[in-house]
């Protein structure tokens, strides 16, 4: 069967991902698809500066390698965060063949963005919540979490949904204390405090980091979404909808850090989803659920108990997903 070789971390699979590559990269290459590519919307002025002085401030052949390199960043971290704690015990090149489908896909956001930047840092930062699971005093491991947290929020402005995230981390992992809520939130504010501060010394103004806030906050653009959007959402929905039904039969197996972790990454989820209905924020913030339903539909695919119904869902999430960019090959 095509999961049970899935499962393998053999030659098969390291074949399989590499059809994938072949497949879905090209896209983010060939010019009359790349039309179709949307620009960075929700950076931060650090990610704003840097995109226009690496990159000239639009998509190019340089955007796309870069993305591509983070993904395989965001691939690693995943995997770290997966062997920290074994959340499930997949293998590497399971973490790769899904996390390569769910970002690659969606050929509106096959560029360079914030949110990738933002993902790396979040990984970082669930790695050090988690590991205060197990701590009697994690007040600098709180703190360098936020710190994480806020690092991500410097690129990404949706990011900043991660502060609420962060306070309910340490509420379900932790007997409540302010003092531990208080410091994760210092360590959140920290390099927004060191980045305003450099970006004074430079220029010695904060008029236009003023401007950009003030837009944001005035911002109360309509979101459209296009036919083939719609698609390509109500897929990912039905998709998600099974692998949650799959994990929450499961649920009553899980130990108590793993089923805390689970519900987090729910949490995670619902708030980053929730943001697109915020004026201030575009539908490439969905890019930041890319973490927690890799590990939803791993966990599924590895630990749910074999069957052809499990089987067909597995080859309908890789086949089905992949045939989602042809919508965009057709107009």
């Amino acid at each position: 069967m095509i999961l049970k070789q899935a499962k393998q971390n053999g030659i098969d699979i390291i074949i399989a991902i590499a059809i994938i590559l072949g497949l879905l990269v090209p896209s983010m290459f060939l010019s009359g698809i790349r039309g179709y590519i949307i620009p960075p919307e929700n950076g931060m002025p650090l990610f704003n500066t840097i995109y226009e002085h690496l990159f000239d401030g639009g998509i190019n052949g340089w955007t796309q390698v870069a993305s591509l390199l983070l993904i395989f960043v965001e691939i690693s971290l995943l995997v770290l965060l997966n062997s920290d704690f074994e959340l499930t015990r997949a293998k590497p090149t399971m973490f790769a063949l899904v996390f390569l489908v769910l970002s690659l896909t969606y050929i509106p956001c096959n560029t360079l963005l914030p949110e990738q930047i933002a993902n790396i840092f979040i990984t970082i930062g669930l790695i050090k919540i988690f590991a205060c699971h197990s701590m009697d005093n994690a007040s600098h491991t709180f703190f360098d979490a936020g710190m994480c947290f806020g690092i991500g929020f410097l690129f990404c402005a949706p990011a900043a949904i991660m502060l609420l995230v962060g306070l309910i981390a340490i509420i379900i992992f932790r007997p409540f204390k302010g003092n531990e809520l208080i410091i994760f939130v210092l360590g959140f504010i920290t390099p927004a405090f060191f980045y305003i501060t450099v970006y004074y010394l430079i220029e010695g103004t904060l008029k236009p980091l003023k401007d950009f806030v003030q837009t944001k906050i005035n911002d109360t653009r309509l979101h459209t979404i296009t036919y083939n959007s719609v698609i390509c959402l109500a897929a990912d929905a039905v998709q998600l909808l099974i692998a949650s039904a799959l994990i929450f039969g499961d649920y009553s197996k899980y130990n108590l850090f793993h089923s805390r972790a689970y519900r987090l990454l729910l949490i995670m989820f619902v708030m980053i989803f929730c943001s697109y209905f915020v004026p201030m924020f575009s539908l490439q913030a969905m890019r930041m659920t890319t973490l927690p339903v890799t590990i939803l539909f791993v966990t599924v695919f590895y630990e749910s108990k074999p069957s052809l119904m499990l089987e067909i869902f597995f080859g309908v999430f890789v086949l089905g997903n992949m045939a989602l960019q042809l919508l965009w090959y057709r107009l």
